[in-house]
């Protein structure tokens, strides 16, 4: 910024050189000794100032301030977090506390991030993080399999949902296959066990059944993805606990284990197949009745 409230007046000298045909010029502007700075200023930003920001790192779960933060990371409540820790032992690891021991196998479970990133977050080493997963994972398959139980006949009628009472009153679970992707297995045998046509992947399989009202009350041990639905359910000894009368209702891909539940006097249910390009009335009512 310019003063202009100067007094010393602007001078400007010319010379010129006839002989020499030379010119030359001078000037002295008093108005440049008396430049100002411009004050220094600040432009208006979006979010926080830097110099503001609270530096801290991640404490683990001690950095969790309420629930949903635990869900983000975990997909547990506080109830359920502190049941499941409740099967954790203090014995082990005792540089890393069972809080933590268990946020990192359940960030595990839940993200899928590596080993390694893991470590980065808890600021210990990735084999050390690996350690404490399959430590946690040993723990809670041993105090956890009571969990999942098959419930008796009259307690799942007693508790049959009000859809299920007039189409469906002697259901007794509700049977799929679930598959999860794996890594590519290290071994021929194991890629040719494990490849999956139908996910075009390698992964693992097991049947898992629902009581009508939702709760899980039967889980096999895992198979290849090679195995057929009909297959994992006729080998893991699901069928062995049906009794008479029971129905079991299924998608599509279980006809092979029709003949299997007559044996036990079960009634296997699923929607019907396609015929003739187009359902019966009764299929599609059939159809209609399975989905609601």
């Amino acid at each position: 910024m310019f003063d202009f409230n100067n007094t010393n007046p602007f001078t400007f000298e010319c010379e010129f050189n006839k002989l020499n045909n030379d010119v030359g010029t001078q000037a002295n502007i008093p108005l440049l000794n008396n430049i100002s700075k411009i004050s220094n200023t600040k432009d208006i930003a979006c979010g926080p100032d830097v110099s503001c920001l609270n530096m801290n790192s991640f404490l683990g779960y001690h950095s969790i301030t309420n629930e949903s933060q635990l869900k983000d990371l975990t997909s547990t409540t506080f109830k359920v977090f502190n049941l499941l820790l409740s099967f954790i032992s203090d014995s082990c690891y005792s540089a890393v506390s069972k809080e933590n021991r268990l946020m990192i196998f359940l960030i595990k479970i839940k993200l899928g991030i590596s080993y390694s990133a893991i470590g980065v977050l808890f600021n210990i080493n990735r084999t050390t993080v690996s350690r404490i997963f399959y430590s946690v994972l040993n723990s809670l398959v041993s105090k956890t399999k009571h969990f999942i139980f098959w419930p008796n006949k009259k307690s799942i009628l007693d508790t049959l949902p009000r859809a299920f009472k007039q189409n469906y009153p002697n259901c007794r679970c509700i049977i799929d296959c679930t598959e999860i992707k794996t890594e590519q297995p290290s071994t021929v045998e194991q890629r040719v066990n494990m490849y999956s046509r139908y996910k075009n992947a390698y992964t693992v399989k097991t049947l898992v059944a629902i009581t009508p009202s939702g709760l899980i009350s039967f889980l096999s041990k895992c198979y290849g993805g090679r195995a057929s639905d009909t297959f994992i359910t006729n080998d893991c000894g699901f069928l062995s606990k049906l009794e008479k009368g029971d129905e079991v209702l299924a998608d599509k891909g279980f006809p092979g284990i029709k003949v299997s539940c007559e044996n036990k006097n079960s009634i296997l249910i699923m929607p019907p197949f396609l015929h003739n390009g187009r359902f019966s009335e009764n299929e599609v009512v059939e159809t209609y009745n399975l989905l609601v």
